[in-house]
């Protein structure tokens, strides 16, 4: 390293107050070293054959740097540094199903309905033959499902100078329109009525639970009848989703009315919630005294014609006149729910 490059770095390295970023307020200024590189006479200044002159702009000064204590002092923000997002759910729903990307307005896929197999040892005939005899013969059959692909997003409106003057609010308002967007998705995912505009969620087209005989009232023993019935289909479940209160009763239930053990096991042995070797979602987006137990890998697709977008535009109304910007979360996409005997819900 020359020494022309030696001194550049040092400078660089140089607490300068244009390039700290002052929660969120962008320097506008070059850096000293920055101008220096600019300067034609640098090689002959760092060579001793020349001296220089360089200007300190605004907020350059040699004398300590002293904060005034006045209210909108530019080197102290006032209020706080970071702005609170507010209460938040844990999202997963749209990590647990399949998801593929689609170009189309609407999917149509088909779908297995009915199936026989008539599979086995080819053998017949009287005495019996293993050659020259008919394998059993299988039937399957289909049907195409029809799922518009629809639009799920919020707007929300902000003037000019509230967003250029609080630097904090341009990573207030993406994440936390993408957050609700998210939000929103989840519980179509799960809840969706499937009428026009809606997702056709899970719980729209899940198996009802069978209760069995004589009924059972224990919240965990429905919830292991849940898993046989999706067992018994001939599918794997591999996750359960219950809201809050409802993981809580099951969690605190003690063995005995004097006993202080917990059903569920000691409370210091606490991790990842499973039920009969299985996931728990904990989640508000289910209602709370049902459930749903579910093969995820198999009982719906989710098809995905626009990913989570933000977009900001003045051109919209009044909003150039009145110097109002307009952002807007969206999304596009579908479920298909492709086995509805893949997922069993009910109430506890």
């Amino acid at each position: 390293m020359n020494t022309e490059t030696k001194l550049i770095a040092a400078l660089s390295g140089i607490v300068d107050i244009q390039k700290c970023i002052l929660y969120g307020v962008k320097p506008t200024m070059q850096t000293k070293a920055e101008r220096l590189l600019e300067t034609a006479t640098l090689s002959e200044v760092v060579g001793g054959n020349s001296c220089f002159n360089l200007e300190l702009g605004r907020r350059e000064v040699k004398s300590a740097i002293l904060s005034t204590g006045a209210i909108n002092d530019p080197l102290v923000p006032s209020g706080t540094p970071t702005l609170d997002y507010g209460a938040r759910r844990s999202l997963f729903l749209q990590d647990l199903l399949p998801t593929f990307p689609t170009n189309n307005g609407a999917i149509e896929i088909p779908v297995l309905s009915s199936k026989t197999n008539n599979a086995g040892p080819q053998v017949g005939n009287s005495p019996e033959q293993r050659e020259n005899v008919e394998v059993g013969e299988s039937a399957y059959a289909f049907t195409n499902s029809f799922v518009p692909v629809e639009t799920i997003g919020h707007t929300l409106p902000v003037s000019k100078q509230i967003f250029e003057d609080s630097g904090q609010l341009d990573g207030f308002i993406s994440t936390e329109m993408l957050y609700g967007l998210a939000e929103a998705i989840e519980d179509q995912l799960l809840n969706g009525a499937g009428t026009t505009g809606t997702l056709d969620g899970l719980l729209n087209n899940a198996t009802a639970w069978a209760n069995e005989s004589p009924n059972i009232t224990n919240e965990v023993d429905v919830i292991r009848s849940a898993i046989k019935q999706v067992r018994l289909a001939n599918f794997a479940p591999n996750g359960v989703i219950l809201n809050e209160s409802d993981w809580y009763d099951i969690e605190t239930r003690k063995q005995e009315s004097a006993s202080d053990a917990y059903v569920a096991g000691a409370p210091r042995l606490g991790g990842e919630p499973r039920i009969w070797g299985i996931p728990v979602y904990v989640s508000n987006v289910m209602a709370s005294g049902s459930f749903l137990v579910a093969d995820f890998n198999r009982c719906g697709i989710v098809f995905e014609n626009q990913a989570a977008l933000l977009e900001v535009s003045a051109n919209h109304g009044t909003n150039f006149t009145r110097g109002m910007l307009q952002f807007m979360a969206s999304s596009r996409l579908a479920l298909v729910n492709t086995n509805p005997l893949a997922m069993v819900t009910g109430s506890l």
